[in-house]
């Protein structure tokens, strides 16, 4: 193919019209537009780059980052079997209804600006159907967007699965990963089902490693920090003194908000 064609094709192109090329760079861009033109491939797509010289490169399409994007949270979220993570929730997608949620929604975006430091993390609490769990699958998807490896339990359904892990011997690694994962968000913590052993045996140890490491918790629950000690004093003075460890930890961890009004999200 004669290279004066080439650049005729190269020149009535939108794209690349504009283009001042040696003949060497002028067959780089005639394959790109060709390749460009008859790419039906929905996981990659050719882009030309510039520098340090011109080439053909291959970007991953939208489709396929949502795609390897639900793979890693699907996979975080089977190890801990959780269901409550809205797999399509967005911080824009939260509608903010009074100044409060907009406090929230912008220290939420503030974590997301410095996920490479250590800052405290978000401490949502008040009723059911008030946006919480909305608000921190957001935050969940806006940071693996970013690569950022991030761990969403609903603690009803962590609870059940690290007791499941002990007749497979999986306790341990478990908790290793709910200590060292970059993020670790729980939803809906102090509950009913709350026990004695999963206070003293897994919260108490992964809050102090996350704090002693500076690695980022964001909580959601029902009740104030401050109610949340009534809540894991069960029996007896010692565990009162244990309840105030966990809140003392969870309160160098995290800001808290509140919660008051329901939430629709249209």
């Amino acid at each position: 193919m004669k290279l004066d064609y080439m650049k005729t094709v190269i020149l009535n192109d939108p794209e690349t019209k504009h283009l001042k090329l040696n003949d060497q760079e002028v067959l780089v861009v005639y394959q790109y537009l060709l390749q460009r033109d008859q790419n039906d491939s929905k996981s990659f797509k050719p882009k030309l780059k510039f520098k340090p010289y011109v080439q053909i490169v291959y970007e991953p399409t939208k489709e396929k980052v949502q795609q390897d994007l639900t793979k890693i949270i699907k996979r975080n979220l089977e190890t801990f079997e959780s269901d409550i993570y809205i797999a399509e929730a967005t911080l824009k997608d939260f509608i903010i209804s009074d100044d409060n949620h907009k406090k929230v929604v912008s220290y939420a975006e503030k974590t997301i600006k410095h996920k490479d430091k250590f800052m405290k993390g978000l401490y949502l609490y008040g009723a059911n159907s008030t946006g919480k769990s909305f608000l921190l699958s957001g935050l969940a998807n806006e940071l693996t967007k970013l690569n950022v490896d991030v761990i969403f339990a609903f603690v009803p359904d962590l609870i059940r699965t690290l007791k499941g892990a002990i007749s497979t011997n999986q306790l341990e690694h478990r908790i290793n990963i709910l200590k060292r994962t970059t993020v670790l968000i729980l939803d809906d913590l102090g509950g009913e089902n709350m026990s004695p052993w999963f206070r003293d045996e897994i919260l108490l140890p992964v809050l102090h490693y996350r704090l002693n490491a500076n690695l980022m918790v964001h909580i959601s629950s029902n009740v104030s920090i401050v109610e949340l000690a009534e809540v894991m004093r069960l029996y007896g003075e010692e565990t009162t003194v244990r309840s105030m460890r966990i809140v003392k930890r969870i309160d160098e961890l995290t800001k808290s908000f509140r919660f008051t009004k329901k939430f629709q999200n249209d």
